[in-house]
């Protein structure tokens, strides 16, 4: 059931640049969540039993969510393709950007999102999503972002995210499939991405297990 349930809502149809519109009025600041709350920010750590190919051993920022359902992007599957060249079109924009892209999630995968801070986030018309750090799907930007930003310090690439319709992400978590942590700009811009579920995984409020059993 909970694999139909799954199937399911990353079927749900999210208009991105729509929502992305709406949300840059309704999230124009928006504070880091709090600790095993379902919320923005949060972070959906799968747990070891989450067999979902998609996003087993994954580590996801929900980037929105509201009664409209839920966006996020993993934050731990780097890859060694280069942008420019998965993305030609965006070769000149890219410029002297060193980072490689991640794979975001399943859905749209032929489409980048951009997550940036520090200066390059002056920029960005995106919303807040943590503390100073913000969502971009704006190409146009790219350029202004590369220039200002330190490296994969500041600016990451995702190819592709994350989709559910309104309450099925909920009964993944009330079935045990994530654990959820509070977001925070260091978690987001890891030096190790790769290496974030293993860091995270069994851990929430003073280290203790939080397989959370939320309500709507």
């Amino acid at each position: 059931m909970m694999k139909a349930t799954r199937t399911r809502a990353r079927r749900a149809t999210f208009t991105f640049a729509a929502w992305l519109a709406a949300a840059t009025l309704y999230f124009g600041t928006v504070a880091p969540s709090a600790a095993q709350t379902l919320t923005t920010g949060t972070l959906l750590v799968a747990s070891p039993e989450l067999g979902d190919p998609n996003f087993a051993r994954s580590v996801i920022l929900v980037l929105r969510h509201d009664d409209e359902g839920t966006i996020g992007v993993v934050l731990n599957r780097p890859t060694n393709l280069v942008p420019a060249t998965i993305f030609p079109e965006l070769g000149a924009s890219i410029g002297s950007y060193q980072g490689h892209l991640f794979r975001g999630g399943p859905i749209a995968a032929t489409r980048l999102l951009y997550i940036v801070r520090g200066l390059a986030a002056a920029t960005v018309s995106g919303p807040e999503v943590l503390d100073k750090v913000f969502l971009s799907i704006d190409d146009e930007s790219l350029p202004d972002m590369v220039r200002l930003a330190d490296g994969t310090n500041d600016l990451r690439l995702y190819a592709g995210h994350a989709a559910w319709a309104p309450g099925q992400l909920q009964m993944e978590i009330n079935a045990g499939g994530w654990q959820l942590l509070p977001g925070s700009p260091e978690l987001v811009f890891d030096a190790d991405p790769g290496g974030l579920w293993a860091e995270l995984e069994g851990r929430g409020a003073n280290g203790v297990n939080v397989v959370a059993a939320l309500g709507d």
